[in-house]
């Protein structure tokens, strides 16, 4: 579903990607691990166009995305739905508006109803948990992991076939962590979306992942499954792994 071939990405003297390869197959989930600063989320901007890189390509759905712009480069990421770091709902807009906003500003819903926009509201809460109870609430009068729900349901509701999460746990306690690793994975058993997830956390990598990067100086220190990447015997993955592992 996403190919990343032989990327490469400066900012001035600061080599950010240094050759970065990988591919995500169509319905998994795939989880980028990485400190602050390793160019995971500059990797992610690649994937969606909103960078362009020095060398190598992006290809999504099978469409090579790499230098695109304009109307073609919308229709790209036509395919994309994004979950935001702090979830990035609209203070102002309820529960109905910040969903249906895909739909009724970026004009993905058009020639939809009224009412057709709210019944596919309801249907997106609906995988998420959450019920038409909460659609005239505004954010402030949600928890937080009712908020990264309704983000999700926002991502998911003009019917992507890929959703990217950036540092989705990033703050949150450890039971809403778990309502949110649980949102990712019912997502991808329920629609089949296929999930990249750029993250630092990681109990929550090896919990959602069916595949794992871990990023580090520009490179991909190791790649694979779960069981794969905790097998890794590069310096940098052990240290960054150990600290939770030593915990279980």
């Amino acid at each position: 579903m996403i190919e990343v071939r032989d990327l490469y990405k400066s900012f001035g003297d600061n080599h950010v990607l240094r050759g970065i390869s990988l591919t995500i197959p169509r319905g998994t989930t795939y989880v980028v691990l990485g400190g602050s600063g390793s160019g995971k989320t500059v990797l992610m901007k690649h994937v969606i166009g909103l960078l362009k890189p020095d060398r190598g390509e992006v290809m999504v759905a099978g469409k090579v995305i790499t230098g695109l712009s304009g109307r073609a480069l919308t229709e790209a990421r036509s395919v994309f739905g994004m979950v935001f770091q702090g979830a990035a709902l609209f203070d102002s807009m309820t529960v109905l508006d910040n969903v249906a906003f895909p739909l009724t500003e970026a004009r993905k819903g058009a020639g939809l109803s009224t009412d057709e926009v709210r019944k596919r509201v309801i249907a997106k809460l609906e995988v998420v948990d959450l019920g038409e109870e909460v659609l005239d609430q505004y954010p402030a009068q949600l928890s937080g992991g009712m908020r990264k729900r309704v983000a999700l349901a926002r991502a998911l509701v003009s019917d992507p076939q890929i959703v990217l999460y950036d540092e989705p746990t990033t703050g949150l306690d450890p039971i809403t962590t778990d309502y949110v690793d649980g949102m990712i994975l019912n997502a991808k058993r329920r629609l089949g979306i296929t999930s990249m997830v750029i993250s630092h956390d990681v109990a929550s990598a090896f919990k959602v992942a069916d595949r794992l990067a871990v990023l580090y100086d520009g490179h991909l220190a190791a790649e694979g499954t779960p069981a794969e990447v905790r097998a890794s015997k590069e310096p940098f993955v052990q240290r960054f792994l150990s600290t939770w592992f030593e915990k279980q």
